[in-house]
């Protein structure tokens, strides 16, 4: 036996480890390879949605130049064909060839009380409260009493709006649900014109929950009832639903608007208003001239990877690329809906070569087949190998994720604040211009506050990519950098609470007119950073000071706290890449781990470098250290 323990030793310590290494291995690169695919989706996704998002301003303002030209019956705005005004019963027409057309279109629906289909997304109809006044479908009286439906519970609109919202993102069983139970209520639901490649979900990972055999399940219920196998492909469904409305019932709700109405000529647009004489007027939209604004307003449709454009109501693309490059229109490998206002029109996006991504998935593959070969031959140096790699790989999966999610959490919350402030603003109803100019600042500053994360985000990927931005270097006053940085960065800081004091000399050397040889806006980026860090880590001590001057034979500029300083050991790691005192969503300190490491970067580049030191009686002081160029 004793012959064989060596043999059975090395089966136990080295093969079968071995082994199971070369399985993890192969595992990672599959890991890998869908890690391209979600790289390429988010890509592509990001663009999607900024190009929605656009189109949606675009109609906005679209509504907002017709109602504002109302008072002059829209002369000289290309986009007003046919208009027309309510007076008395009757329908006037003037402007345009197409009388005859319109009158078909929309005569009924204006004077004779006919209905047309309104557009909503289904998320709404369940957060509006006039959804909750439709009549209840009556039952027999041994009927066993129906469960609460999602109309009732979206009564609380803070939490379950949120809940609803997420598991529309998520599950496809909660989208079915939704969508039927609106059609159960009288709305219209329809099919989408694309099946897009890559959903927001893996479908075939899901599992569908059988609907009950009488009343309504609960959403959050029904979600978590006993799942079934799908058995078919998961059909596209759009989440815009439809009823049919008259002109009177759009009336009573608001004073002006945009109607979609898909007609044997396409999608036509009608707007209208209430005048000052409490009239209505209004006119169609020039779809010919609206779809022309769309184009000049979308990025370039295509690039070296990808095919980008706007789908209309009938799937055909409002602008396509040469024949020969033109793509399945119907089969994007990402898509997104516009907008209720453009109903079944959609954004999307196509791979130009779409066996890139599975020769990338390939190639990774083919790297660990050569790794586990190497294992094969060197056991020993291929496991540890393979582990350094599998810690590289998990710590970066690891960074990847905290790093996503740390910049969407950041990203939504000053997004939020302009939003709800803008809707404070168009409503109208704040008649305080102290407070309307107050939301206006606070716009602002979420704006720049958004405007810098954005940049760093885009330095941290040109840094990442090995890209070399081309900057143009000139001779910079640094008493100018650094009280233009504090005075367009201090009324966020006092909104928070802060006293910021920003002066030269004091504990550095007298400025004198020191210049620095540099980029200014880099070097305005670096400041801000330093900044928001103070901002973010100062506690309950609200008090940030700057100055400015020499140190030595450099320049310096030093920003100083009373906050909860860094911890012990930390002093160094703070410069590297995500790292941050808490990376919880949840942390008190938000940010994406991004904003040192790039300050120290931009300074570097310029010759100089950015520190820290502990501040006597607590809290930080960083400072900025730059080349003085006119020191002789």
């Amino acid at each position: 036996m004793r012959y064989y323990a060596p043999i059975i030793v090395f089966v136990m310590a080295v093969l079968i480890p071995s082994i199971a290494m070369s399985v993890l291995a192969l595992r990672a690169a599959e890991r890998e390879a869908l890690y391209v695919e979600r790289r390429v989706e988010t890509s592509l996704l990001a663009e999607v949605d900024l190009t929605s998002a656009g189109i949606n301003r675009l109609i906005t303002d679209v509504t907002e130049s017709l109602r504002l030209g109302a008072h002059e019956e829209w002369s000289g705005n290309p986009l007003a064909s046919t208009s027309f005004t309510l007076s008395r019963g009757r329908l006037y027409l003037s402007g345009g060839g197409e009388s005859e057309i319109f009158r078909n279109n929309f005569e009924g629906f204006l004077l004779k009380g006919e209905r047309l289909p309104t557009y909503e997304l289904v998320t709404r109809v369940y957060k509006t409260s006039d959804a909750l006044t439709q009549p209840a479908v009556k039952r027999p009286e041994d009927a066993r009493p129906a469960s609460p439906s999602v109309r009732q519970l979206s009564q609380s609109v803070g939490i379950a709006r949120q809940k609803h919202s997420v598991l529309l993102e998520t599950d496809p069983r909660a989208e079915d649900m939704m969508l039927g139970q609106a059609e159960s209520e009288g709305f219209a639901t329809y099919s989408r014109n694309v099946a897009p490649q890559r959903p927001p979900v893996s479908y075939q990972q899901l599992n569908a929950a059988p609907a009950p055999a009488s009343g309504h399940m609960p959403i959050m219920e029904a979600v978590q009832a006993e799942p079934v196998q799908m058995d078919s492909p998961q059909t596209f469904r759009s989440r815009t639903v439809s009823r049919y409305r008259s002109f009177g019932e759009l009336t009573s709700e608001a004073s002006y608007g945009l109607l979609p109405n898909i007609t044997s000529r396409g999608l036509e647009l009608l707007f209208w208003t209430r005048t000052e004489e409490g009239l209505y007027a209004g006119c169609a939209v020039r779809m010919d001239v609206l779809r022309d604004m769309i184009a000049d307003a979308m990025p370039d449709i295509i690039s070296d990877a990808r095919i980008l454009t706007v789908l209309d109501d009938t799937g055909s693309p409002i602008v396509a690329p040469f024949p020969a490059a033109a793509p399945d229109w119907s089969a994007p490998f990402v898509a997104r809906e516009i907008s209720p206002l453009l109903p079944r029109w959609e954004v999307g996006a196509w791979l130009v070569d779409p066996g890139s991504i599975q020769s990338t998935a390939n190639f990774a593959r083919m790297i660990a087949w050569v790794q586990v070969a190497a294992l094969g031959s060197l056991i020993l140096a291929g496991s540890l190998i393979v582990i350094r790699m599998m810690s590289y790989e998990m710590r970066v999966a690891s960074q990847k994720t905290t790093f996503v999610a740390n910049v969407s959490h950041e990203l939504k919350t000053p997004l939020t604040s302009i939003r709800l402030y803008a809707e404070l603003l168009a409503s109208g109803r704040q008649a305080d211009e102290a407070r309307r100019r107050e939301y206006l600042r606070t716009m602002i500053s979420e704006a720049e506050r958004l405007s810098n994360l954005v940049d760093n985000v885009l330095t941290f990927s040109r840094r990442a990519n090995g890209a070399k931005k081309d900057m143009k270097y000139n001779s910079i006053s640094l008493a100018d950098l650094v009280t233009e940085t504090v005075s367009q960065f201090e009324p966020h800081l006092e909104k928070l609470g802060f006293t910021v004091t920003c002066k030269a000399g004091d504990s550095l050397g007298s400025t004198g007119e020191l210049l620095v040889t540099g980029n200014r806006e880099t070097l305005k980026q670096v400041v801000v950073n330093l900044l928001s860090n103070a901002e973010k880590y100062s506690g309950a001590s609200r008090e940030i000071s700057v100055e400015y001057g020499r140190a030595g034979h450099s320049a310096a500029v030093r920003v100083l706290d009373r906050g909860i300083g860094v911890p012990e050991g930390m002093s160094k790691k703070i410069f590297d890449e995500f790292v941050r005192g808490d990376d919880s969503l949840s942390a008190p300190a938000g940010g994406a781990g991004l904003g040192l490491s790039i300050a120290r970067s931009i300074a570097r580049n310029h010759g100089g470098d950015v520190t820290y030191s502990p501040r006597d009686g607590g809290g930080s002081v960083f400072t900025l250290m730059l080349p003085i160029a006119n020191d002789f």
